[in-house]
């Protein structure tokens, strides 16, 4: 079975999503510098495990980074759906309606296209490469 595992590679700072078989490796090669990046987490996260630190502060909103270290699959995400993917993985239903409200209101006030595409183009990435 294929699981979406998040690395993140000290050399460069690149942070990736891979489909890996399971069990996940705890190492693989930046897709940028080809250097040793590090799995970001483990499984213990997707079972629920207690969140860290930085887990909740990204949970409360405390910054605007779209990659969401508990929720693999983030980095590539516009940040409002990166906190809606969030919010419908964590099972927080007061989360998916303050983010669809959000979403809502700046629709109406012309700040977000509903038709734009929810990847990111950051350089590198890949939205990027499409």
């Amino acid at each position: 079975m294929a699981v979406l595992v998040q690395y993140h590679c000290p050399d460069c700072g690149q942070d990736s999503d891979r489909w890996v078989s399971t069990p996940a490796p705890a190492r693989a090669d930046c897709s940028r510098c080809a250097g040793p990046a590090r799995r970001r987490f483990g499984g213990a996260l997707l079972r629920g495990a207690q969140r860290s630190a930085t887990a909740t502060a990204t949970a409360t909103g405390q910054h605007d980074h779209a990659c969401l270290p508990d929720v693999p699959g983030t980095c590539t995400l516009v940040p409002t759906a990166a906190r809606m993917l969030a919010a419908r993985a964590r099972g927080d239903t007061r989360a998916m309606d303050q983010e669809a409200a959000r979403q809502t209101r700046a629709i109406a006030d012309g700040t977000l296209d509903p038709t734009g595409s929810l990847k990111t183009m950051y350089s590198g990435g890949p939205a990027a490469a499409d």
